[in-house]
């Protein structure tokens, strides 16, 4: 009677932080593309709640200014429905073969972009933040130069300039043969 009494207390108890903070995760994958802005706090948090992860990286790539250009105001991206996430998932299995990853997630914006506000939002749940950091990276690395997204620059005058894919991208993919 008693150890009866002891298990439904022990059961209530963790219903109740389950109600509270939600179940664990366990290896959640997610890749999302959308038009509406980034909400990093509500992307990230739910990812802590994970008791196995000991280091969260994340990447949050904003619309800048490139290089010889300081006219920019906006980006405007295009994409291929279906494909994209398609693309995305592939370089997310492709990093949870080579790091034991806990989470991974990647939420990229499409449509128009102003400067300065965030365009994608990688973040990588690990057990330890050297596979955290190395799988961020490598994650970026290959959607720099394998997604299939195509960005306009939108000028101060109006005028629109296509980005192509750079050479330091390129480059940066050798580290990972």
């Amino acid at each position: 009677m008693i150890e009866h009494s002891l298990k439904d207390r022990v059961l209530t108890m963790v219903q109740a932080i389950q109600r509270l903070c939600g179940p664990p995760l366990r290896q959640a994958l997610e890749v999302r593309v959308q038009h509406q802005p980034i909400d990093i706090q509500s992307e990230i948090l739910p990812i802590t709640r994970n008791p196995n992860v000991g280091a969260i990286v994340n990447f949050l790539g904003v619309v800048g200014q490139c290089g010889d250009c300081d006219d920019v105001v906006a980006l405007e991206l295009e994409h291929y429905p279906g494909m994209t996430e398609q693309s995305f998932m592939s370089i997310v299995e492709e990093a949870t073969a080579r790091w034991r990853l806990d989470a991974v997630k990647i939420v990229h914006r499409v449509g128009r972009v102003a400067l300065g506000d965030a365009v994608v939002l990688v973040v990588v749940a690990a057990p330890h933040r050297g596979s955290a950091f190395d799988a961020c990276e490598f994650l970026m690395n290959l959607m720099k130069v394998h997604a299939p997204l195509w960005k306009n620059e939108i000028h101060r005058d109006g005028t629109l300039r296509w980005v192509e894919t750079k050479t330091r991208d390129e480059e940066s993919m050798l580290r990972w043969g």
